[in-house]
């Protein structure tokens, strides 16, 4: 595409990122080269290429240094930030604390916090589906990976939330800037930052001290597990290396996983079909006047078209819409395409998502695009919602299960229905949500 100098097409992917990727994918194809202010990038709309760059080629396309300096003001120097050896390394060790065996164990724990919120939910009720969500899974978190109770949250999560705001509205002015300032600038962004994260890194110091003074126990959750941890010199993480990691999970644990839910109940108010057939499901498995518990973790086999709709909202809104750019550490090609060292790719699930090759329609709503038979027909890396390769998403075991319990456990008390003047704009910084929140009216079934 052409653009004016320097500006190049840095005003369209500030009016609205997403849409602008996915009108250059439906205009040049398999691969676009694009500028903004100093950087240009290739657009990559093909799952072959996306698979070549994440896998194949991981190695030769870490994470842009520009990308890392941005996120590392947010969650230091985490396993989203770290790249070659230093990601492989706190891979390792955090791994453990997302084995199968070890999630399954959480599932109680997110029925628990569910119904406890589902209680306190009235008939005619609105809210902010968004933020309930966002406030039940930073609660799950909290418990599940760092073994911190709801009522102890509860008194910071107000806090805690208003702290992520900043920091994501922060990151995402910077990541539009055509400069990085310095943060010892005493700039006003910087000062709000500074704040804000002076909140989190509180919290989560706090969290540290007290598993500290408790002393070195292993409660089967990643806190303990990090604290436990030698790398291969048999050196321990520093409370500071610790903190990163939780920071890291902490915010990538809850924020992701309550979007996918607030797009999942913004969908399904617009879709009653779907939703009739997942209240059928739902109602099988264990029907309301039968006075049944919440959903299990047993019950979930049963729920097949209840993770179809989750799928498809991953797929229509993805809340990691885009990941991180990758920069090229030496020449070479993805498929017949040159890629010099020091040029930069962009992979947008958002994007692959919407290629009507592989999702015809591709705008439409349609859980049943997830039957085994037409998802085992897609190519594999079509579909990225948790990323690919080395680098895909470590929890992204945890956050589907969650995900799961929670759809089912909702629908089988209530129906979330968007107000009638609730507008849909996409906000998407680091991850993707809706501008202004998702207002909605509680019906009880």
């Amino acid at each position: 595409p052409k653009g004016p100098p320097f500006l190049r097409q840095a005003p369209d992917l500030i009016a609205g990122a997403p849409a602008f990727l996915s009108r250059l994918a439906d205009e040049y194809g398999t691969i676009a080269r694009f500028g903004a202010f100093f950087n240009t990038f290739y657009l990559i709309a093909d799952p072959e290429l996306a698979r070549e760059a994440l896998v194949t080629q991981a190695a030769n396309f870490p994470k842009s240094p520009r990308d890392v300096k941005i996120l590392s003001r947010l969650v230091g120097d985490g396993l989203v930030t770290a790249n070659g050896e230093a990601h492989k390394r706190q891979r390792r060790l955090a791994q453990p604390a997302f084995h199968t065996k070890r999630i399954d164990t959480y599932a109680a724990t997110m029925m628990q916090y569910t119904t406890a919120m589902l209680d306190e939910w009235q008939d005619g009720q609105t809210l902010d589906v968004a933020e309930a969500m966002r406030e039940l899974t930073m609660f799950i978190v909290a418990q599940t990976l760092f073994g911190v109770d709801m009522m102890t949250m509860r008194g910071t999560a107000e806090r805690v939330g208003e702290a992520i705001r900043i920091v994501q509205n922060i990151a995402d002015k910077e990541f539009q800037s055509p400069f990085i300032w310095p943060d010892w600038l005493p700039t006003a962004m910087n000062r709000d930052r500074r704040r804000a994260t002076a909140v989190l890194y509180d919290t989560i110091d706090r969290l540290i001290a007290e598993r500290r003074a408790a002393g070195s126990v292993d409660t089967g959750d990643l806190l303990s597990m990090l604290l436990l941890s030698r790398d291969e010199a048999g050196d321990a993480f520093s409370d500071g290396e610790v903190r990163d990691q939780l920071l890291t999970f902490f915010l990538a644990g809850h924020e992701t996983t309550s979007n996918a839910l607030a797009w999942t109940w913004s969908l399904l108010s617009g879709h009653p079909a779907a939703e009739a057939r997942l209240h059928a499901e739902v109602d099988a498995v264990g029907p309301l006047d039968a006075l049944g518990g919440p959903p299990t973790l047993a019950d979930l086999p049963r729920l097949p078209y209840t993770m179809q709709i989750i799928k498809e909202a991953l797929r229509l809104y993805p809340p990691a819409w885009s990941l991180n750019v990758r920069q090229a550490a030496a020449d070479t090609k993805l498929g017949s395409y040159p890629i010099r060292r020091g040029e930069m790719i962009w992979i947008s699930p958002y994007v692959l998502h919407r290629r009507p090759a592989y999702f015809p329609n591709p705008e439409c709503f349609d859980p049943d695009r997830w039957t085994p038979e037409r998802e085992r027909a897609l190519p594999r890396y079509g579909y990225l919602p948790f990323g690919g390769g080395p680098r895909v998403c470590i929890g992204n075991g945890f956050a589907l299960m969650e995900a799961h319990l929670i759809v089912a456990a909702v629908a089988r008390r209530f129906r979330p229905r968007l107000l009638p003047d609730q507008a849909i704009d996409l906000n998407a910084q680091i991850t993707l949500s809706n501008h202004g929140g998702l207002r909605v009216r509680l019906e009880k079934r």
